[in-house]
């Protein structure tokens, strides 16, 4: 298109066109959405969070002077044995309920998902009951089933004090943390071995590949991401685990000694309960410190082997 002197136009050569004005409330309205998710997150995390780290640094019993001292509530709780041995009651809540539970998760969702297993519809919803399951509820069936007078002890002719003995304290509840993760994680694996195709399964078959190898070669790496994440989480909550041991063991005069089979979260508990909000603050950065380290070291560790 030409002008009437014979000049292109300036639509004919593509010069941009004036576009309308937005408004000043279609500007606006995409915050609006992200308005209350960017508020609850600065007043009920962002804020607390600075405020608890600038805390860890004082001495304050929630009235009164506020007192500067430093790292000595982080000293503190370093030269404590009783943190100490929190720290390793929480490693052991971790670690030793992880290869169970992650190994017998896997292996039902293998049965289930190949059919080896009849009514796989009934052990679905029956294996992860548990996990629905109030801490409160399932700590007293676990008390009724390893008490002195329990099922256990009643079955075998046994007079062991499983949640009384020190020495037994801390395997029972990681018999607990085992039954009632057990079913979370089988649907997790079992939703992602869903996801692997049977085409792919079917190929290597042909190909000669017998049922362990197919695990092994094809099921196992393909799942990798799945594991990751899964380790992931279960170091999370064994971490912050709290409501298990405490319930279990109980906190009575028929509890186990402490800190025998205390987590590190009583750390955070008991000095708010006891007025210590400097040190509870500490303890809690202390945690949050080391789930972000075994995190990263997770992901490091396990993505190093999708590079090989």
């Amino acid at each position: 298109m030409t002008t009437a002197t014979g000049a292109p136009s300036a639509f004919a050569l593509g010069a941009p066109t004036s576009r309308p004005r937005r408004r000043p409330r279609a500007l606006i309205a995409p915050y609006l959405f992200l308005a209350p998710f960017f508020v609850s997150f600065l007043a009920f995390f962002a804020i607390p969070s600075v405020v608890s780290l600038g805390l860890s640094l004082f001495r304050y019993r929630g009235y009164g002077e506020l007192r500067f001292i430093g790292l000595d509530n982080y000293s503190a709780l370093f030269s404590s044995p009783t943190f100490w041995q929190q720290v390793q009651n929480t490693l052991f809540y971790w670690l030793v309920p992880l290869v169970p539970m992650m190994g017998l998760a896997f292996l039902l969702a293998l049965m289930v998902r190949s059919r080896l297993a009849a009514l796989g519809r009934i052990y679905k919803p029956l294996l992860f009951i548990p996990q629905i399951m109030a801490p409160v509820a399932a700590a007293i069936v676990w008390r009724v089933i390893l008490s002195r007078e329990g099922v256990v002890n009643d079955i075998f002719g046994l007079e062991v004090g499983w949640l009384s003995d020190p020495a037994t304290a801390r395997w029972s509840v990681a018999a607990l943390l085992v039954w009632r993760s057990l079913g979370w994680y089988f649907v997790i694996f079992l939703a992602a071995l869903t996801s692997i195709s049977d085409d792919v399964l079917e190929a290597a078959e042909v190909d000669g590949a017998g049922p362990a190898a197919r695990v092994r070669y094809m099921i196992i790496p393909l799942m990798r991401p799945i594991f990751l994440f899964a380790i992931v989480i279960d170091t999370i909550g064994s971490i912050q685990l709290f409501a298990e041991p405490n319930l279990l063991l109980g906190t009575g005069a028929s509890a186990v000694a402490p800190p025998t089979g205390a987590p590190i979260m009583n750390q955070v508990v008991s000095n708010v309960s006891g007025g210590q909000f400097g040190l509870a603050s500490a303890a809690g950065w202390i945690i949050f410190a080391a789930i972000g380290a075994i995190s990263i070291i997770q992901f490091r560790v396990l993505r190093s082997g999708d590079r090989s």
